[in-house]
């Protein structure tokens, strides 16, 4: 039972309780998009029922999608209508704690869970996201004071994952894994915080060394959810055809404050970002999905010039919005599957620059197996899948240098790490800026952190992960196969 399905309820049918049920089921299981619908709908029928309120809020917020300048996030009213018919409830007050970090509003978001935590001091969920935010501004030492004063007093999955991470980012890796034993093997715990617990395992063993020991624990991981296929390359060619492309009219707009830095996740684009937002004028906004959103709005052939230039509108405005601070005259944004979309962002965003990021295909493809990306990352549950889909990345990337008039700037993680100076020169004159020695040292950067890699950003530049593929040669003979040739 998905935990927003328990506790005390008003009396609805039953028919309508079973259809939530299966719009739980369907959350639980990723399908997101087939969820929202069924949601909307009942909503409709009981637009006081706080936790379908919750469930569509939540949905989406990880679809994060842009609101008009003055205007509020969708979910963020759904969230906020919810507390208000519930005010004590730490859970509704972390759903919106949770959508405000989500679209960087910090402040907010802190607002949120102090309350929460107000009503409830040791509330597992709320630890976790103040602990969140906490690491964001490099505040380490308060975010351990919070977790361990709950500790003494409570004990659950949630505090003890967030004591476990804090433990990793410290390095003290074997209390790490004694704090997380102890609960690995009680099956009444809810699936994803399970395999929150077995990806946190997998982490900690690694870092000890232990590599049999660490992929079995992310193999556990990984198979509690089912194996999905890779994106489909071939239908998103076709839709993007060269005539389609040749036809596309180009934005009355002047894209040249956005930078878009693209390449298959935990190849080093959180690096770039930070690198480039050590810059004391230029911004990150971290990985946005608005690219994403509106290149699924209308199919490409019927973007036409008051299609694009409304794109462009709603693109640059959602960067005003996120840096306002106009003495950053560059943003960064790090989504990494924008790759899949420069055909339109090369019409929507003219003067955009853009930065492939590259890494050894072996290490890419073994570190998002090893990553808790949740269920929208659906190719990332099989090291196969993922190999194909990195194929499919490849093959794309060559065909956008083919078709499109664009400069497409290579940065290599291997290279990059091994002598950062001239190749965070090159970053910075492929985007038209300075060089500012400050960009040297990006885990020093006073700014906050919008990103799941904040341990990686707040340590120096290091290349510790370089050839990390062969501590695990034994395992992953399949994909080594599928990308011999890459």
């Amino acid at each position: 039972m998905n935990p927003m399905l328990t506790g005390g309820r008003p009396a609805f049918p039953t028919v309508y309780l079973q259809a939530r049920q299966r719009a739980a089921d369907l959350l639980n299981a990723g399908e997101r998009d087939a969820a929202i619908p069924m949601l909307r709908d009942l909503l409709k029928q009981q637009p006081r029922d706080i936790l379908v309120l919750r469930m569509l809020g939540n949905a989406l917020s990880q679809n994060t999608v842009h609101a008009a300048k003055g205007t509020e996030p969708e979910n963020i009213r759904l969230l906020r209508f919810a507390h208000q018919l519930n005010p004590d409830d730490p859970e509704t007050l972390c759903d919106l704690a949770s959508a405000a970090r989500t679209y960087g509003q910090t402040r907010q978001a802190h607002q949120a869970v102090d309350k929460a935590l107000q009503l409830d001091p040791s509330h597992g969920r709320a630890v976790m996201i103040k602990c969140k935010l906490l690491e964001a501004s490099n505040r380490i030492d308060e975010a351990c004071e919070l977790v361990e004063k709950a500790r003494q007093s409570a004990d659950s999955p949630e505090l003890r994952i967030v004591h476990a991470t804090l433990c990793l980012n410290r390095k003290d890796y074997k209390a790490g894994i004694d704090v997380l034993t102890p609960m690995i093997d009680q099956v009444e715990i809810i699936k994803p915080r399970r395999e929150e617990m077995f990806y946190l395992l997998g982490q900690l063993y690694d870092r000890l060394g232990e590599y049999d020991t660490a992929f079995k624990h992310f193999t556990t991981a990984n198979t509690m959810q089912g194996k999905r296929p890779p994106a489909n390359f071939d239908a998103h060619i076709n839709l993007w055809n060269d005539d389609v492309i040749r036809r596309m009219p180009t934005a009355a707009a002047d894209g040249s404050r956005s930078i878009m830095v693209v390449g298959m996740p935990r190849s080093g684009t959180t690096l770039t970002e930070m690198i480039l937002a050590a810059h004391p004028k230029i911004g990150g906004i971290g990985e946005s999905p608005l690219v994403n959103q509106l290149a699924h709005r209308n199919p490409p052939a019927k973007i036409d010039q008051r299609v694009i230039d409304a794109y462009a509108k709603e693109y640059l405005g959602m960067l005003d919005e996120m840096v306002p601070d106009k003495s950053c005259v560059r943003v960064v944004d790090k989504m990494p599957e924008n790759y899949i979309h420069l055909g339109l962002i090369t019409h929507m965003l003219p003067g955009c620059k853009v930065i492939h990021c590259k890494r050894d295909a072996r290490d890419v493809c073994l570190s998002i197996y090893f990553q808790a990306f949740g269920p929208w990352v659906q190719y990332a549950r099989d090291l196969e899948t993922i190999a194909q889909q990195y194929l499919g990345y490849v093959r794309m990337m060559e065909r956008w240098r083919d078709i499109l008039d664009i400069t497409i700037h290579d940065s290599v993680y291997e290279d990059l790490t091994a002598d950062p100076e001239p190749h965070i020169r090159a970053l910075l004159d492929h985007v038209a800026m300075p060089f500012d020695p400050a960009c040297l040292e990006p885990h020093k950067t006073k700014k906050s952190v919008h990103t799941a890699s904040i341990a990686q950003v707040r340590n120096p530049i290091y290349k510790s992960s370089r050839q990390r593929w062969k501590n695990y040669e034994k395992h992953i003979g399949p994909m080594l196969d599928l990308l011999k040739d890459v």
